[in-house]
């Protein structure tokens, strides 16, 4: 085992890749200056160069479902919008990203990759058109639902569909085709069988946790876990303590858990489906209290420490912390 105090030597040797954040949602809504370091919020730049972060995924959530028609394309497209000007202000510091071997360029330049997802499938508005036209914008992510049901069942609706509507195959073939990244956290079990049934590609659940360590219906079950896992497909952990541990709301005095029910979920999952299957998600700036120790993205390398500390080897950390990801978005969206 590594020694226990290099780990931050450890986490900067490390390629870290968040695989969810939404930052972008408070930059458009709220003004802020991504490369400004503020102590509101968890994201800046200058933040994310202190917690040794190399990649990280921009959400452009779009809220739920039920909007007028137009709505949630005009939406995405402000948030895209928002995300360039934001990069474009800094391209010494961050720098838009489509592929994998870029991830380790950018981080030789002592730049951090930005990769633009979409969250909620309803942004194309039944149109594979605009999925099209999503990608070429740089949209290399989509998750396909959000709390609320489309051409795919959400994970806290009734069941509408039995899971994909044959729409919604159509959106993941062409997803397959374009290579794009399929996400299915958010969604209902029957929708992620479905998806795994329909993808021709790997998978990833780019913000969920294990739902036999809290019963959430948010989070995944073992078997879905192992599906995921055996078609090669990636589950990247949400920072968010419900999700970590769904009993922490019961009193309301209750302070929320710590940050290492994260590794919990972590050695759950490796324990399903081996060391290449997990990664982090942090669902920074959209999620509600942060688990003591991990209140923002400067906190990361503690995860790094925690991983050695219960024995994980530097190569295992490195695929767990960002290689993992780095791995599915080459495979997926290319090298």
């Amino acid at each position: 085992m590594a020694e226990k105090n290099n780990y931050l030597d450890i986490h900067r040797d490390c390629l870290v890749c968040d695989t969810h954040c939404d930052t972008i949602q408070r930059v458009l809504d709220s003004g802020i200056d991504l490369g400004v370091k503020s102590d509101k919020g968890h994201i800046d730049i200058p933040r994310l160069f202190e917690g040794g972060v190399d990649a990280q995924v921009f959400a452009c959530y779009i809220g739920r479902a039920g909007e007028p028609d137009g709505y949630y394309v005009k939406r995405a497209l402000r948030m895209i919008d928002a995300f360039y000007s934001q990069l474009d202000k800094y391209p010494d510091k961050i720098t838009p990203t489509l592929k994998a071997d870029e991830i380790k360029q950018n981080s030789d330049k002592d730049k951090i990759s930005a990769i633009l997802s979409i969250e909620g499938g309803h942004a194309i508005e039944d149109d594979l058109t605009l999925l099209r036209d999503f990608y070429r914008l740089g949209v290399r992510l989509m998750t396909i639902t959000w709390n609320s049901t489309n051409w795919a069942d959400a994970s806290r609706q009734p069941e509408e569909h039995n899971g994909l509507t044959d729409f919604g195959r159509d959106v993941i073939r062409e997803m397959n085709n374009l290579g794009m990244m399929v996400d299915v956290s958010h969604s209902s079990d029957k929708t992620t069988w479905d998806v795994l049934e329909t993808s021709k590609h790997p998978i990833i659940a780019s913000h969920s946790c294990a739902k036999s360590l809290s019963e959430h219906p948010r989070n995944l079950n073992d078997d879905l876990i192992r599906e995921i896992t055996r078609k090669d497909g990636l589950i990247c952990i949400n920072f968010y303590s419900l999700f970590l541990d769904v009993n922490y709301e019961s009193n309301p005095e209750s302070k929320p858990p710590s940050f290492r029910k994260i590794i919990d979920h972590i050695d759950h999952i490796i324990n399903l489906g081996g060391v290449d299957c997990v990664g982090l998600g942090s669902d920074f700036d959209g999620m509600g209290p942060a688990p003591v120790g991990m209140e923002d993205v400067t906190k990361m390398p503690m995860i790094t420490k925690e991983l050695l500390e219960r024995g994980y080897s530097v190569e295992d950390v490195k695929k767990i912390i960002g290689g993992n990801f780095i791995r599915l978005f080459g495979e997926v969206c290319g090298d």
